[in-house]
């Protein structure tokens, strides 16, 4: 396979597969010249980004008259015009296919190196005649792939392990997960009490309704995993911030991580899962967070994890919220982005439609018995 000194990339809405080559040991080259229409302009600067730390030169070209095909092809004769014969290569997988097909032609025309690039299998294809193919050595890293699509992270958390008394304690509530979903539910809400009243205490006599009989069986599980300060009797006490957050819900998104960390294990993903990540634009305020994000197959992954109830007054449309915010966000890595949502009860049969619809994985009730088979065959689809 020859090593060419240029690539040219048609900017678009997907950065992964102009990233790929240019990361790659044996495609690297010294420069990247970026065709760009006013409509990419900024998506350009954020790909330029990301590429001049790894010490490439990057040239930007504007690419006008777009709708106009032969006056394309004149523009871009122009701009390769004075590029040495066999050092150029275009990467053709960007761009409106109107754009792709002017580029080729004119590349061709010109003798140069055509390559397209499948992200999903790590591959490069030769359209130069040359009949191999090329695998791709070399993932993008979580914070280059979004910064790629103009966001960045406002705050980064660090890979988190599970400590093995908690790991038990989670297996617990998904082995149980039939008879212990009202008394997760209960648990939720008396930590949410505490953590409304600044306090790591809260009296079971709070609870709205009437005591779930499995509740303080949980409890009790709850204390010997060291999430308790004491044994629970009128009185629920969290031993720290930490312990009442965990209780809150925060277990299955540390549950679901530490699935994931066996799969990284075992090769499917590509980096460490990143828990409760508050992403945002380039250049604005306001922010989203992610229960849980990760990189496999060079695709952002997403993941909201739910243990409430989401049925009942006030809370009918809790589920809903967190469907359309994985549908919200998924530009956050343009078109390849896979969302799902994890809930330890059954969802609606409405909400399971909207999911459905807006291609959002759901693992839900006992099927999170086999959480890690789920998540490995959702990243291999």
């Amino acid at each position: 396979m020859k090593k060419y000194k240029t690539h040219f990339c048609m900017v678009s809405q997907q950065a992964a597969p102009n990233l790929l080559p240019l990361l790659d040991d044996d495609m690297k080259p010294e420069q990247v010249v970026l065709l760009v229409t006013p409509q990419m302009k900024q998506q350009a600067n954020y790909l330029e980004q990301v590429i001049k730390p790894r010490g490439i030169k990057v040239v930007q070209k504007p690419l006008e008259l777009i709708d106009d095909f032969n006056a394309m092809e004149e523009q871009l004769i122009g701009i390769i015009d004075t590029e040495p014969d066999g050092e150029i290569a275009l990467n053709v997988t960007g761009g409106t296919k109107w754009m792709a097909i002017a580029a080729q032609e004119v590349f061709r025309m010109k003798g140069a190196g055509i390559f397209y690039v499948k992200v999903e299998d790590d591959k490069v294809l030769f359209l130069d005649g040359d009949p191999t193919s090329h695998t791709l050595s070399q993932h993008i890293d979580l914070k280059s792939y979004i910064q790629a699509y103009g966001y960045q992270f406002r705050e980064q958390s660090q890979p988190t392990g599970l400590p093995p008394k908690l790991r038990d304690f989670c297996q617990q509530l998904v082995l149980k997960v039939d008879s212990w979903q009202a008394a997760i539910g209960q648990l939720n809400n008396l930590a949410s009490i505490a953590e409304s009243q600044n306090s790591l205490s809260v009296q079971l006599a709070r609870l709205p309704h009437p005591q779930d009989p499995q509740l303080n069986v949980l409890l009790i599980e709850c204390y010997q995993a060291g999430l308790l300060s004491k044994k629970a009797n009128v009185e629920v006490c969290f031993s720290d911030e930490d312990a009442r957050t965990f209780a809150n819900g925060g277990w299955l998104e540390v549950y679901v991580s530490s699935k994931l960390n066996e799969l990284k294990r075992d090769g499917v993903i590509q980096d460490s899962p990143r828990l409760n990540q508050h992403i945002q634009r380039i250049g604005a305020t306001s922010h989203n967070e992610i229960d849980v994000c990760f990189m496999a197959r060079n695709r952002l992954h997403l993941i909201e994890c739910k243990t409430k109830r989401m049925a009942g007054k006030g809370t009918a449309d809790a589920t809903t919220d967190t469907v359309y915010k994985l549908d919200s966000i998924s530009d956050l890595g343009g078109l390849a982005t896979k969302s799902m949502l994890v809930s330890y009860r059954k969802l609606n049969t409405a909400d399971q439609k909207r999911a459905k619809d807006l291609r959002i994985k759901v693992i839900q009730g006992t099927d999170i018995r086999n959480l890690k088979s789920g998540l490995r065959d959702w990243i291999n689809q």
